[in-house]
């Protein structure tokens, strides 16, 4: 198994002092984890149990080269072996995605059996001065409010079911921040791509006012001009976010105009049960869809017009700490188009300071001749020791 260094963190115009104490003492920081996953499937249409186990392994590190300057690398590296190594063809080609500009993966390993997976997902400077702030190279650009679906996230979207990679994906780009103010900032950053109908070049102005945190993003997202309005606050005690973008084609591409938005509220009580309300709208979505387990489980080139493959998506999610040591919770999205759900319970159970269990549980379900259907069903068994 390849060990391999991850950069993470970043320094932000209210944290200099602090980024310059930490550089006093020491020039550079080095953390991770290795976590092994099981996994029990049952998919429909394949009369046998897949079983399959993940070892991932990441090491974090963070370098301090001189003053206002910080370095990040990122690797994960990955051992997939089991069910799914073994039936599906061409497996090693399914799990090498996520590169940008820069082919920065290998398939280190290619067996019947088992196959190793190695990746750099972040690879970056960071320069800051005063209110100036400026990253290049492979980096997370992260404009999302909401905690489940972001129609704002041009640069970086991500799939709420891709629970195992918390990280989320990065792209090759220029990111330019100047702070103008208390909660206020203007951004502009591009990514890198031989083909410009794949590359976004996008700005975006951030601003406080009554009490909310607003933001204005626009540009150019792939194939689409895009515009974009998000906000994050209150409602008396609960939190209040949402997200609007607007996409249209300038060329004459397969895609339709869309327009998604998603609106979410949260509220904690103080027994720690918390509650999580979200729905988005997508109006280039089906209410049929005929890909909702395929694209449940292709992560790798999400964006943000395609977040879902229907046209309303509505999320509901609970969770409860039963002790310091152990919480609990269940989330759930329903589509009202055919009344698909897919449901998601997880049990988390804190061994020590740096060990950690997890048990966690997708289930997917259709209907068919007005009966509920099970497209898949799953439970994932993870043990993680961070370092």
């Amino acid at each position: 198994m390849l060990l391999v260094c991850l950069f993470s963190g970043g320094g932000i115009a209210p944290l200099i002092a602090q980024e310059e104490s930490m550089k006093e003492q020491k020039k550079w920081s080095l953390h991770g984890y290795v976590k092994d996953m099981v996994s029990i499937m049952q998919i429909d249409g394949l009369e046998n149990t897949m079983v399959d186990n993940l070892v991932h392994n990441r090491l974090n590190f963070k370098w301090f080269p001189a003053p206002s300057l910080n370095a990040y690398l990122e690797i994960r590296n990955r051992m997939f072996f089991g069910d799914l190594v073994n039936t599906l063809p061409n497996y090693s080609e399914l799990i090498d995605i996520n590169n940008d500009y820069l082919d920065l993966s290998a398939i280190v390993v290619d067996r019947e059996k088992w196959v190793i997976h190695t990746m750099i997902d972040r690879a970056y400077l960071e320069w800051y001065k005063n209110e100036w702030e400026v990253r290049v190279g492979r980096q997370r650009i992260n404009w999302g409010k909401n905690l489940v679906w972001n129609p704002n996230d041009l640069f970086n979207a991500y799939s709420f079911f891709d629970f195992d990679y918390e990280e989320r994906p990065g792209s090759d780009a220029l990111r330019i921040k100047r702070y103008t103010g208390f909660a206020s900032s203007v951004e502009i950053a591009t990514t890198f791509h031989e083909d410009f109908d794949q590359m976004v070049i996008a700005g975006l102005w951030q601003l406080n006012r009554w009490n909310y945190d607003i933001q204005l993003l626009g540009g150019k997202s792939r194939e689409d001009i895009a515009l974009g309005l998000g906000w994050a606050g209150n409602l008396k005690d609960a939190g209040f976010k949402g997200e609007v973008s607007y996409f249209h084609p300038y060329t004459t591409s397969h895609l339709s105009p869309a327009l998604l938005a998603s609106l979410s509220a949260d509220y904690s009580f103080e027994s720690s049960l918390y509650f999580h309300l979200s729905a988005l709208l997508n109006t280039d979505g089906n209410m049929h869809p005929d890909d909702f387990l395929f694209f449940s489980f292709t992560r790798g080139k999400l964006t943000a017009r395609d977040l879902s493959p229907y046209r309303y998506s509505l999320f509901m999610q609970s969770t409860y700490s039963f002790h310091p040591l152990l919480s609990g919770g269940l989330a759930s999205i329903y589509f009202p188009g055919d009344h698909a759900t897919y449901w998601n319970p997880m049990v988390s159970l804190s061994l020590s300071s740096n060990w950690e269990v997890d048990m966690i549980g997708q289930l997917f379900f259709t209907t068919e001749n007005k009966q509920y259907h099970a497209l898949a069903k799953s439970l994932f068994i993870r043990l993680r020791w961070s370092f």
